[in-house]
C-alpha cells in the first residue's frame, strides 16, 4: 500500500488535506483515484488508514482506523557520522531511516572529505538528506521520521549531553585491537546508545582521545578495514540486534 507524510496541522477530524507534493505524486505518478486506499503518516508514531475522498487541487483524504507503531519503542540510538563525500553520505542518511536509528548528528572530523562549507550549499544538503529520510520512512513503514541534526564540530557533539543517565556511548575505530562489542554488560541495560562513526580516513588519534574524554570507549568491528559507510551499516545492524530491536 502506498505511503504518504501529512501534516496534523492539516487535519480537521477524519479529513486530511495532503501537501501540494504529496498531491501530485498521487494524481500525476500514482494516477490514484477517489476511493483508493493508502496509508499514511503523520510523523508522531501514528499509521492511518484512509480513503482519497477527493481530487479537486489538493487531495483529501478520509481516515478510517489509527494505530500505534510498536516498532518506534525501545533503546534510543543516537549516531554521529564524519562527513562523507555526497553519495555516501546520502546513503547513510538513507540507511539509518531504514535501520531505526533515532537522530543522525553530521559532524566534521580532521580527515572528512566531504564538501564542508556551512552556506547556500549546505542548506540545499540539508534539505537533499530531508526528502531522502522522507522517502527511507514511506518505503520501511516508519513512522516517526529520523531526527537530522546539524553539521557541527566532532567537540561540540561530544560535550553534548542527552540527558540520559543509562547511556552507552562508543566510537568505533579500526586501530582499536582489544575490545568488541561482546566485551560489553548486556545493551538492554541502556536507556540511550551513542555511536560515533568516522570518516573515509578514519579518526586519528587525537579526535579518539577527545571523545574519551566525554566518555566513549572505542570499539572494534573486527580485524577487516571496512569502508566508511559499510562500517555504520554494519556498527548499526549489529548494535540493535544487541539491544533488542532486531
Amino acid at each position: 500500500m502506498r505511503r504518504f507524510f501529512f501534516d496534523p496541522a492539516a487535519r480537521k477530524g477524519e479529513m486530511v488535506l495532503l501537501s501540494d507534493i504529496e498531491s501530485r505524486h498521487i494524481v500525476k505518478s500514482l494516477r490514484l483515484h477517489v476511493g483508493s486506499r493508502i496509508e499514511l503518516l503523520d510523523g508522531t508514531g501514528l499509521r492511518y488508514l484512509a480513503e482519497i475522498t477527493s481530487l479537486v487541487r489538493q487531495v483529501v483524504a478520509r481516515i478510517l482506523t489509527a494505530d500505534a507503531d510498536a516498532q518506534e519503542e525501545g533503546v534510543a540510538l543516537h549516531v554521529g557520522q564524519a562527513m562523507l563525500k555526497n553519495a555516501k553520505m546520502d546513503f547513510v542518511v538513507e540507511k539509518c531511516t531504514e535501520l531505526g536509528v533515532t537522530s543522525l548528528s553530521p559532524f566534521i572530523s580532521s580527515r572528512s572529505q566531504g564538501n564542508l562549507d556551512d552556506g547556500e550549499r549546505g542548506g540545499k544538503r540539508q534539505q537533499r538528506w530531508q526528502r531522502i529520510i522522507e522517502s527511507a520512512c514511506k518505503q520501511c513503514s516508519r513512522t516517526r521520521p529520523l531526527e537530522l541534526q546539524g553539521v557541527r564540530p566532532l567537540a561540540e557533539l561530544c560535550s553534548a549531553d542527552g540527558g540520559e543517565p543509562r547511556r552507552l556511548r562508543l566510537l568505533f575505530w579500526e586501530e582499536e585491537k582489544e575490545r568488541c562489542l561482546h566485551d560489553l554488560p548486556p545493551f538492554t541495560d541502556y536507556g540511550r546508545i551513542d555511536l560515533l562513526l568516522g570518516p573515509e580516513g578514519g579518526f586519528s588519534r587525537d579526535e579518539v582521545a577527545l571523545a574519551a574524554r566525554f566518555g566513549y570507549q572505542s570499539i572494534s568491528l573486527g580485524p577487516r578495514i571496512l569502508r566508511a559507510e559499510t562500517a555504520t551499516v554494519a556498527a548499526i545492524a549489529i548494535v540493535r540486534y544487541l539491544s533488542g530491536a532486531m
